[in-house]
């Protein structure tokens, strides 16, 4: 699987003030299959038919969503601009589940973009989804180590040649 960004996350990246929103990151198991339609972290599917990511949330001890520390910069001369993050840490993740991947969506209770105006996940908005190494949790750290500005951050937006 590759990287990808949800179609819902375009939109995002052009309409939110990107420093000031919340953004968090949530662990998926290799279960998981980007579907850049997806929408929101889950459609309020129980049965988990539409197959959004938290059907596919890793569940181990330890384990929590983290909010990401973002913000925004400008590469003049390689001509595009970017989101930023430190590194995000999910600590001490007890052993029993695989992570495949990670999902980065848009945390508000506002219900812009469709969300609903709540804080549960059918109302989170998708951004994009970054494929990892499979990795079985064994009680010990997992860390998300973002790409550089000058590789283009979480997100790149601008040129790509």
């Amino acid at each position: 699987m590759a990287n990808g960004v949800f179609n819902r996350g375009y939109t995002i990246a052009q309409v939110f003030d990107m420093t000031n929103s919340t953004f968090r990151v949530m662990l998926v198991s290799t279960g998981y299959t980007f579907n850049p339609d997806h929408d929101f972290v889950n459609s309020n599917t129980s049965s988990g038919s539409n197959g959004e990511p938290k059907v596919f949330e890793i569940s181990v001890g330890g384990y929590s969503r983290q909010n990401l520390t973002q913000s925004r910069f400008e590469d003049d001369t390689n001509d595009f601009a970017g989101l930023d993050a430190s590194d995000t840490t999910f600590s001490a993740l007890a052993a029993g589940g695989t992570i495949g991947g990670a999902v980065l969506y848009l945390y508000s209770s506002s219900g812009t973009l469709g969300a609903g105006g709540t804080t549960g996940d059918s109302g989170q908005n998708l951004v994009s989804f970054y494929d990892l190494v499979d990795t079985p949790t064994n009680g010990g750290d997992i860390t998300i180590q973002w790409a550089s500005t000058s590789a283009g951050g979480v997100l790149k937006f601008g040129s790509t040649s």
